[in-house]
């Protein structure tokens, strides 16, 4: 239906008709007032009529001369007088001109675009008499190659759009949702209203001096970007000079930056910024912990991608003050906020939106951590994971680009190995799982550690974010080894095939031991070690602890070595992970549990004698099933400043523990 708007043309005959109505609507005591005052305004009328801008502001008496009035020649200033005077023209006279400003507007975007639209109406004698049931061809659905972008195409259209909202901002919505997708047509045909400005200062009042920014920084590229890679660092960085807030830079995603590198900091006084003096977290928030959490609040008013990577970098913060739940939350509402702006959309399929190469590759590394911190959940939580995702995609996605850089290799490689990891979560989480799911995950592990990079294998010297990949596909290989290993089941009529299941959890877990030792041997201490390593550490340790108190290994005093090291981890890890405190005693108390004192001793001295005759048999059993190399744990050595594993007891506990439900499995070790 064609739209008639030649009666809402703007003229001044109708502004008049307007201002006579407005007149002509005012009351008889207003008339009456204004007769009285006529010979006052007509006495004013040709001095003082119109004050000019100077006396208007000022509110002063305003006289006119032949060069401005006598303030203004006085100050020797200029003298101007407004173009119209505002004090007769109501306030709907306002609004009115701009309405018909708009429909101005309106009209001539619906011309242009009408110049870019075909509608093509079918003939009369086109149009045939209904068939009957029996008579309806087959039904086959072709996917036209090119769709026309207009209203009808929208409200009936089959394929997904990403549509460009008011402010600029794409959102994606299925073919589901036509109602929704014309919500953008104001903006896509018609050109937006207004468009906000992203620009804003983000370096006023910051209380952070340069100094402790840079070192927050610094201690945030080297231990954590890495690991948990959320955003492209040029862009950051290129954002972080200016200080002004654009599409990838971002107040409330500096702070998120500023609150991971803090806790880690090897400065008490910066540390204290995110973790509290203790473990009451009723207590007030920490300073950057709360200021990060309400410039996220702010930001998710007006939504784009450095929220979400703000939210995903504040879901660590909050798990590692062991607010799980606020933690899990967070990411979930990234990875929905990434499915509202299309980040699950990539190549071929966004090849009609105006995104730069730059905005393709943003958008891409904020999905891939999207799906990393989505599946780490999922296997810390034992829940299933929101984001669905075919591994193929990512492959092809990333085989496009053409000399990738390490950071984007690491990243690849860290997206891959958490979908396998999925994968594995959503098999185990089922009822049943038959032993061929299982073989074929195996397989799935073996091909991805195969295939990594060479840059990204293991060496004991290596990066940190290596060191933390390669626990992490250790733990995969436990996770999915040990529903078959047939821990605590009581039987001398042992399957093969839990044999070798069990041999492979023991295995990993000496090689996470042996990783960890490599990292503390390399970077001094585990407290820098990243948050993702923490429920890594606990997988070991329950292997390794379920191994000794069967009895079923003639090695237990390396088994129990490597235990050590994974209690002595966690003790370090705690200063900055508070969470890993309250880990680090339970294991300590089911050691206790599973009656570990009594056998200390000899294992320590069955440990200590050979370290003595060759420190590289101490983890003599370990097998890399994937082909890793055969370094081995190596005793730490004095200048390192931390004391030996001889001085170190992994059986002392704190007296107080925490009261939940999920410890429940202490007790049932008693039997043991």
């Amino acid at each position: 239906m064609k739209m008639d708007m030649t009666n809402y043309s703007a003229s001044p005959q109708t502004l008049d008709l307007v201002s006579q109505q407005d007149s002509g609507s005012r009351s008889p005591k207003h008339l009456v007032s204004s007769t009285r005052t006529g010979r006052v305004s007509k006495k004013l009328d040709s001095t003082t009529a119109l004050a000019c801008n100077h006396c208007r502001l000022k509110k002063v008496k305003c006289v006119v001369e032949v060069e401005g009035c006598r303030k203004c020649k006085r100050l020797n200033i200029p003298c101007i007088w407004p173009s119209e005077d505002k004090r007769k023209c109501p306030s709907s006279k306002n609004h009115i001109r701009e309405l018909y400003q708009r429909i101005a507007d309106l009209e001539a975007a619906l011309e242009s675009a009408k110049s870019t639209q075909s509608f093509t109406t079918p003939s009369r004698h086109q149009v045939s008499s209904p068939q009957s049931p029996s008579t309806y061809p087959a039904l086959s659905v072709q996917v036209p190659s090119q769709e026309e972008d207009n209203l009808i195409s929208r409200l009936c259209g089959r394929q997904w759009k990403l549509n460009s909202d008011e402010e600029g901002q794409y959102k994606f919505f299925g073919p589901t949702s036509s109602l929704h997708l014309t919500e953008s047509v104001s903006s896509s045909l018609l050109g937006p209203w207004s468009h906000r400005g992203v620009t804003a200062d983000v370096s006023s009042d910051d209380p952070i001096d340069p100094e402790t920014q840079t070192h927050l920084l610094e201690s945030y590229w080297k231990y954590q970007h890495t690991v948990l890679q959320v955003f492209n660092r040029e862009e950051f960085l290129e954002g972080l000079k200016t200080r002004r807030q654009t599409t990838y830079f971002s107040k409330a995603l500096l702070y998120c930056v500023y609150a991971c590198a803090a806790r880690i900091s090897d400065r008490p006084s910066v540390r204290a910024m995110v973790i509290p003096s203790n473990d009451d977290m009723e207590d007030k928030e920490p300073f950057l912990v709360a200021t990060a959490t309400r410039l996220v609040d702010q930001e998710l008013k007006r939504p784009q991608l450095t929220t979400i990577q703000a939210l995903l970098l504040l879901s660590v913060v909050h798990c590692s003050l062991s607010k799980d739940t606020k933690g899990w939350l967070l990411t979930g509402d990234a990875c929905r906020l990434a499915i509202d702006l299309g980040l699950h959309r990539t190549g071929e399929q966004l090849a009609s939106t105006n995104l730069s190469p730059r905005d393709m590759k943003v958008r891409q590394i904020t999905y891939w951590g999207c799906l990393v911190f989505d599946r780490l959940w999922a296997l810390y939580l034992g829940r299933p994971s929101c984001l669905k995702c075919e591994d193929t995609e990512i492959r092809n996605s990333f085989l496009t680009q053409q000399d990738a850089s390490w950071e984007k290799r690491i990243a690849f490689s860290w997206v891959t190995l958490l979908l396998a990891t999925g994968r594995i979560c959503d098999a185990l989480n089922e009822e049943q799982c038959d032993t061929e799911t299982l073989h074929a995950l195996d397989e799935q592990l073996q091909d991805w550690y195969q295939n990594l990079d060479p840059e990204l294998q293991y060496c004991r010297e290596a990066h940190a974010s290596i060191l933390v990949l390669h626990m992490q596909y250790y733990s995969c290989k436990i996770h999915l080894h040990r529903p078959t290993a047939n821990f605590g089941v009581r039987t001398s009529d042992t399957l093969a095939q839990c044999n070798i299941s069990r041999q492979i959890c023991i295995d990993n877990a000496k090689n996470i031991a042996r990783t960890l030792q490599d990292y503390r041997n390399v970077y001094g201490d585990a407290f820098t070690l990243s948050g993702v390593a923490l429920h890594v550490i606990a997988t070991a340790s329950t292997i390794l602890i379920a191994d000794i108190a069967e009895r079923r290994s003639a090695d237990a005093a390396s088994q129990f070595s490597a235990l050590k090291t994974c209690v002595r981890t966690l003790s370090e890890l705690e200063k900055t992970y508070i969470v890993a405190r309250r880990v680090r005693r339970i294991v300590q108390l089911v050691m206790r549990l599973c009656h570990f004192e009594s056998e200390y001793v000899d294992f320590q001295h069955q440990a200590n004698e050979v370290a003595a005759r060759n420190p590289a048999n101490l983890f003599h059993d370990v097998v890399h099933e994937a082909g890793a190399d055969g370094t081995s744990f190596q005793p730490s050595n004095d200048h390192t400043g931390l004391p030996s594993l001889s001085a170190y007891s992994p059986l002392c506990i704190d007296d107080f523990l925490p009261i939940s439900s999920q410890f429940d499995i202490m007790y049932s070790l008693e039997s043991l």
